[in-house]
This record gives structure tokens, C-alpha cells and sequence, in this order.
């Protein structure tokens, strides 16, 4: 039901006011009516509207946005996807640079290990005329006050 029907329903009903009385005149008893029972819906005069033509699809700016969107959202995919291959290319290139890397650090430090071994050092000493010290002498300085050590 509608509101303006519910108005009308939950009141109750009302009798029709009697009918003002001249004076001189007498009054005659008016015939009985009936109760009056409200409309169901109230009688409003709506205002003409304007006739519209019928649509027969979306409009124009529609399809513009939408096609403007999925423009967007396809290149977006396909430079996504391409960053993606273009990265994994380059870490494929950077992990041959690590293996290759890890090969000659192990081959540096083989060297280092050969060359600063104690026997060779010595060797390489006497063939420049270096002689061990019969007597060593260590100093031992005090340290500074004010020094963390």
C-alpha cells in the first residue's frame, strides 16, 4: 500500500460538517450519506512531460571511455610483460657474471695463499740479501690517555 493510501486508512472516518444555518429559515434534515471511503490513490494532475526518444544503445562517450580503458589496460599488460622477459634476461646475464666472478676469485685466492706462504717469503728474502736478526729486540709503548684502547 502507498503512503499517501496509509494516510488516508489509519484515520478514521470523519462525518461531513453540517451546512451552515440561515436565519429564518428552517431547517429541513438532510437525506443520510453514506460514509465517504477515501480513494485508494488520490487524483494528482501531473505536470506533461517531455517526450523523450527511446535509446537504442549506449552513448557515445560511452564506447570512447571504453575503448580509451582497454586501449590503456592492453598496453599496460604487453609493457608489463615485456619489463618482465627484459628482467629475466638480465638475470640470467648476471648470474653468468657471478659463476664467472666466483671462478677467478677462487683462482686469486689460491694465489694469495701460495705467494704469502711463510717458506716462500723467506726465499725470497735471502735472494735479496735480508738476514734474520740474531737478537730482537720488542718495544712496548705505553698507550695515550684518552685512547679507547
Amino acid at each position: 500500500m502507498s503512503t499517501p493510501a496509509r494516510k488516508f486508512v489509519e484515520q478514521p472516518a470523519r462525518r461531513p460538517a453540517p451546512a451552515p444555518q440561515r436565519r429564518g429559515v428552517p431547517t429541513t434534515p438532510a437525506r443520510a450519506h453514506p460514509p465517504r471511503t477515501p480513494a485508494a490513490r488520490p487524483h494528482h494532475p501531473t505536470p506533461p512531460q517531455l517526450r523523450r526518444r527511446a535509446r537504442r544503445g549506449p552513448p557515445l562517450r560511452f564506447w570512447v571511455f571504453t575503448a580509451v580503458a582497454v586501449t590503456g589496460m592492453v598496453v599496460g599488460l604487453v609493457s608489463l610483460s615485456a619489463m618482465l622477459v627484459q628482467t629475466s634476461f638480465r638475470v640470467g646475464t648476471l648470474q653468468q657474471q657471478i659463476v664467472t666472478l666466483t671462478d677467478a676469485h677462487e683462482v686469486l685466492a689460491q694465489q694469495v695463499a701460495e705467494l704469502s706462504s711463510p717458506p716462500r717469503v723467506q726465499a725470497w728474502a735471502r735472494r735479496k740479501g735480508m738476514v734474520v736478526p740474531e737478537r730482537v729486540v720488542v718495544l712496548r709503548v705505553p698507550p695515550t690517555p684518552g685512547a679507547g684502547a
